[in-house]
């Protein structure tokens, strides 16, 4: 398989500590526009807090909202019901998809029983190359792969 339990872990260490980092931002942006309120003006204080939830919100449109889909992912992949499908690859996409508004994912199209469907590969992993026209044995969980083997 090519996700496991340590995949889970380390995704999870890697949300715990850009979480951490923006609820270091957001009390430090507090304490240093408190501290301008008190020793300066009110409004400056009142603009270094704006920025500070600026720069917050930033972060976590940047880091940390991108690392908790991933996470959500791989949660889903590791602890969900997952299914074996045969297909016939038809074709992979060259470069990577931005798909359901979250992550990135290589399409596999595949005919399984007459009927064409499109699987998506994590670009986050090192997949083996994919050989068109072959016949391959899915491992799935909804539409994404967990892991596949060549049959022919």
């Amino acid at each position: 398989m090519y996700y496991n339990q340590q995949d889970l872990d380390s995704i999870t260490r890697q949300l715990k500590r850009v979480i951490a980092l923006l609820a270091a931002i957001i009390i430090i942006s507090l304490i240093i526009s408190i501290f301008i309120a008190k020793m300066v003006t009110n409004k400056l204080g009142m603009m270094a807090m704006v920025v500070g939830v600026c720069i917050a919100i930033f972060f976590w449109g940047m880091y940390v909202n991108p690392i908790h889909a991933y996470y959500r992912f791989i949660r889903d992949l590791v602890t969900g019901r997952s299914r074996e499908i045969q297909g016939l690859v038809k074709d992979v996409s060259e470069y990577p998809v931005y798909k359901d508004n979250k992550l990135y994912y290589y399409e596999v199209t595949i005919e399984e029983d007459d009927v064409e469907r499109v699987l998506l590969l994590d670009d986050q992993k090192d997949w083996p190359n994919i050989n068109i026209n072959r016949l391959y044995n899915f491992v799935i969980h909804e539409n994404y792969v967990k892991d596949l083997h060549q049959i022919s």
